[in-house]
């Protein structure tokens, strides 16, 4: 059985990727429909922010803003066409 994707609104789509730049990267994701990125972005930036007081966080922190970003960017071309 294939599970077809729900098509998520353009509106939708600004809203994850703004939530993931802004807020908290993973939640967009989450918002976005990509549920495994989401949680797995998540996870990394809250090890990342407690890991931040030994340095070794920063960039992991930074690292999963950037993935974060490009999956709210890839949401959008998804929402798109």
């Amino acid at each position: 059985m294939v599970k077809k994707k729900k098509k998520l609104s353009k509106n939708i789509a600004v809203v994850a990727l703004l939530v993931n730049i802004l807020i908290l990267p993973g939640l967009g994701s989450l918002i976005g429909g990509k549920t495994i990125e989401g949680v797995i972005q998540l996870v990394l930036f809250l090890v990342g922010l407690h890991l931040c007081f030994i340095l070794i966080g920063i960039p992991t922190v930074v690292a999963v803003w950037i993935w974060a970003l490009v999956t709210g960017i890839q949401i959008i071309k998804e929402a798109g066409s």
